[in-house]
C-alpha cells in the first residue's frame, strides 16, 4: 500500500508541474518528508500532502 501511495503522490506532483522539494516547502517540511512515509501513514498526513500538491486525497489513494 505504501509503495502505491508514494507512486500516486509522485504522479500527482509531476502532473501539476511541481517538484517534491516544492511540495515539501509548501508543507514547511524538509525534502525527505514524503520519502519517510511509513506503513503507519495517517490520514491527516495524506490530506496535508494532497492540499500542498493541489489535488484531492482520493487522487493519492487511487488503486489502494
Amino acid at each position: 500500500m505504501i509503495i502505491e501511495l508514494k507512486f500516486n503522490i509522485k504522479r500527482e506532483i509531476k502532473q501539476r508541474g511541481l517538484t517534491v522539494a516544492e511540495v515539501c516547502s509548501r508543507l514547511k517540511s524538509d525534502r525527505m518528508y514524503i520519502s519517510r512515509i511509513t506503513e503507519e501513514v495517517k490520514l491527516n498526513k495524506v490530506i496535508r500532502i494532497a492540499n500542498a500538491i493541489g489535488c484531492s486525497p482520493s487522487d493519492l489513494l487511487v488503486g489502494l
